[in-house]
């Protein structure tokens, strides 16, 4: 069946649109032999033939008893596999030299089979006449030199029928379905100059060449070994002593191959921005280096989404295979040394990995060429640095650590809280998170240092200098300087949790189930900050907010305790009590009823905005924001800051999206270390902002501006922004009694909802104008600005961190105004 299965497989390929699907088929087809027209057939008369012509044992057939011989036939009868391919290799080995130990050697180098695998193999459903017990392949060969030259010629018959991976057979069975003398001719050239590092050029042209017809099977399976040929020559290539430009060069040849094997509009995305930046007069200064820097993590995050999907999905399948083949009477039982890790190691092949890598080696190179240092400092901590002993981890732990600790984090999501004793948190550039982001947040309101660095000699001295106490210190320019200390770090001794046993006291019972604007300043303490704070903007035409209503501090008990929610509540405690958080808030959506006269205060509130409700399950979004108390990070943040869940009460405000070209966070005060008190820092980012809150992958732009200079730190390189959907959706947004207390970041540990799921579009920076638009990205940095200080003004020139959105047409809408942190 080698024949349709790699004929499927082609078909299969060229029909396949999705980037990610592609890339596992193609992983697929360097694993399925090539087959051909009577291959199976060939084999076994091939093998018979040898063993008829040199006399050896077939069944009852008197001859030369060779166990080995006699074992691999019954293979090779059943089960012929591009394994044999390496067991022929192997027995030609001793063949030519007598020496057991070159057979087993050839094989391992060949296709990494050991005696072990050998041995197993009769148990791979062909019959063991041999009575070997288990030993299947596991014998020595009777040492038969004659035989060199007809085993020489059956190793070319099984590297035709099953030879996908070998480049030689490929480029023979092409021959006829060339599109052009030229090609055929390059094919071989390749071949023979395949471990040569110029061959890339020549793989890269043959592969556009091939491209409109790789929907033939052995014109798809050539391609696919060019790929692999190429990828090979690059992981040998030693980028780190290329000049830059070769190295430019280098990137673009990988990523060109890439979107050959891909079709993915984001690695097409990538290249044109890296393609329009070629274009641009201003190679290699300061400010194309950071707009180069931006291009290579966007390409970077591409080709790291792609690998880590291929790892899950694969292993995921083969966690599934392991499980199965645990099971009783299982008809195939592979071991976890083989699966284990099978994810991991497929996605180590794929070109992806190569691009990466070289980009993370030419990227601290352009960020210094960009004027910029190794260190990018997101919180200072306090009094510009921090004290602590050094622990790396992989994520950030949940409980406090006993002493003072400086730690090295390998990953970081952006919604972490920062356990308390916790003196500084360094992350590799690559896990680099928005100045807004949640934890970022958190950093500054707990005086934590919160810094990246993109050299990993730095990262590594820190690795090594686990369990000693450690100094750093933040300079005005942002540089970071680590220095041991014998210097004892005092733990802080916060007053936070008894401010807020003051602070947090139960609000009043709900003044009506939904507030509708215009009653935000009345209620003032049935409604959270977000909603407060939107109340008391002065909006003067420079700007709008939208269209707002609030379901009060208090109504979620009082649903509770509604008739239609009997024993409701009970429950809840029952299952709160069993630890199950999860449970606790999945029970909540599928089994509290909302009253329906909610909806109609809602549409009296909202007015004609109301029908953004329409766009989905409203009522289950208001559930999800109320279940939300009781979320893992809620939870620990509460239990840290010794909050009872009783002291927490959750208003909600509801909006209608805002349909956003751009969104927006401006700093009224710029948190960078060395800012000038009279500067704002910016970020923007296309899309909603719940691309720049959620810190996900990839970096805002990011600028300081003061008066009528602007610097641009960062320019944009999130592969994905978040977009309304058609047709509109309303938000349901926590506004919780514990956001914005002095000593307790509490912003972002409750959820907020839209009634309908936000659509994520891949964003073509090339065609951005806040990338290349010099004018444009300048005028609407300035009226940020300028919008911040006026607001500023409106709070009595309270510093604020300030959310909002640009429409198409260039309208600025506010969604948020808080005290900054």
């Amino acid at each position: 069946c080698a024949l349709p299965i790699s004929g499927v497989m082609s078909t299969a390929v060229s029909n396949a649109s999705d980037p990610r699907i592609r890339t596992m088929l193609r992983l697929a087809v360097k694993a399925v032999p090539r087959g051909s027209s009577g291959g199976g057939d060939a084999i076994r008369h091939g093998i018979l033939n040898i063993m008829r012509t040199h006399g050896i044992k077939e069944g009852h057939r008197p001859g030369i008893e060779c166990k080995f011989i006699e074992q691999w036939h019954q293979k090779l009868h059943t089960n012929s596999a591009p394994d044999d391919i390496a067991i022929c290799e192997g027995y030609l080995a001793y063949l030519s030299s007598g020496n057991v130990d070159e057979m087993y050697r050839v094989m391992w180098e060949c296709g990494k089979l050991t005696r072990e695998d050998l041995g197993k193999m009769c148990q791979m459903g062909f019959k063991d006449h041999t009575k070997s017990g288990g030993r299947g392949l596991n014998f020595t060969p009777v040492h038969l030199p004659h035989m060199y030259d007809d085993v020489k010629n059956f190793l070319g018959l099984l590297k035709h029928v099953h030879g996908g991976t070998d480049l030689f057979a490929l480029c023979e069975a092409c021959k006829g379905q060339y599109p052009d003398h030229d090609s055929e001719c390059l094919a071989f050239s390749i071949f023979h100059s395949r471990e040569d590092p110029f061959s890339m050029g020549k793989i890269l042209d043959l592969r556009r060449r091939l491209e409109p017809i790789s929907w033939k099977r052995d014109v798809l399976m050539l391609d696919v070994a060019m790929e692999e040929q190429l990828r090979t020559l690059a992981e040998r290539s030693d980028v780190a002593a290329m000049p830059r430009d070769d190295l430019l060069t280098f990137i673009f040849l990988i990523l060109e191959d890439l979107m050959l094997s891909r079709h993915d509009p984001s690695l097409q995305q990538g290249y044109g921005l890296l393609q329009k930046l070629m274009q641009q007069g201003s190679k290699w200064s300061p400010e194309w280096c950071k707009m180069l820097h931006a291009a290579f993590d966007r390409l970077a995050l591409t080709c790291t989404a792609t690998a880590d999907c291929i790892s899950t999905a694969l292993q995921d399948c083969a966690d599934q295979l392991l499980q199965a083949g645990s099971k009783p009477g299982a008809v195939f039982s592979p071991e976890e040394k083989h699966l284990g890790t099978f994810g991991e190691e497929k996605a180590r092949c794929l070109t992806e990995r190569v691009l990466a890598q070289t980009l993370k080696v030419f990227m601290p190179q352009v960020r210094r060429l960009s004027g910029l240092g190794p260190w990018e400092v997101v919180a200072s901590g306090s009094l510009g640095g921090a004290v602590g002993v050094v622990q790396p981890v992989a994520q950030l732990p949940s409980e406090a650590p006993a002493e003072a600790q400086v730690l090295l984090v390998e990953t970081m999501t952006g919604w972490e809280d920062i356990p308390a004793n916790i003196h500084a948190i360094l992350l590799p550039a690559g896990q680099a998170v928005d100045t807004l982001s949640h934890v970022a947040i958190r950093a500054r309101n707990q005086e934590v240092l919160l810094a990246s660095c993109d050299e990993d000699q730095q990262l590594q001295q820190l690795r090594q200098m686990k369990g000693q106490n450690l100094r750093l210190q933040v300079s005005a320019t942002g540089e970071v300087t680590l220095q041991a200390t014998s210097e004892k770090s005092k733990l802080k001794n916060s007053t936070a949790a008894a401010f807020l046993a003051e602070t947090m006291k139960p609000p009043p019972a709900p003044p009506t189930q939904v507030l509708p604007a215009t009653d935000f300043t009345k209620h003032q303490k049935s409604i959270g900050g977000k909603s407060l704070h939107l109340a008391e903007l002065m909006v003067d035409g420079t700007y709008s907010v939208p269209v707002s209503a609030t379901i009060p501090y208090g109504m979620f008990e009082q649903v509770l305790k509604d008739k239609a929610n009997e024993g409701i509540e009970e429950e809840l405690q029952e299952v709160l009590e069993e630890g199950d958080l999860n449970e606790a808030r999945n029970f909540l959506e599928e089994e509290l009823a909302v009253p329906s006269s909610l909806r109609g205060a809602l549409d009296a509130a909202l007015g004609a905005d109301a029908k953004a409700l329409d766009a989905g399950d409203w009522q289950r979004a208001l559930k999800k924001v109320w279940a939300s108390k009781w979320t893992d990070r809620a939870v620990a943040s509460r239990k840290q800051m010794k909050v009872p869940d009783k002291a927490l009460y959750l208003a909600v405000l509801v909006q209608p999206v805002v349909h956003a070209q751009y969104a927006f966070v401006i700093h009224t005060r710029s948190p960078l270390p060395g800012a000038s008190p009279d500067a704002a820092l910016v970020e923007l980012c296309v899309g909603l902002g719940e691309s720049l809150v959620s810190n996900a992958p990839g970096r805002a732009l990011s600028a300081s501006v003061e008066g009528q200079a602007i610097n641009v730190h960062v320019y944009p390189s999130k592969p994905e922004g978040v977009f309304v959907p058609e047709g509109g959706t309303a938000i349901f947004r926590s506004d919780s009694n514990g956001e914005d207390l002095e000593g307790f970041a509490g912003a972002g540990l409750y959820d907020s909802v839209t009634v309908k799921e936000c659509e994520h579009r891949s964003i073509d920076y090339a065609e951005e104008p806040l990338f290349f638009d010099v004018q444009f990205r300048s005028q609407l940095l300035l009226k940020l600005f300028q919008i911040g200080r006026q607001i500023e003004k409106n709070f009595s020139g309270q510093a604020q961190d300030i959310e909002g959105a640009v429409t198409a047409d260039g309208k600025i809408v506010i969604t948020q105004s808080r005290p900054q942190v």
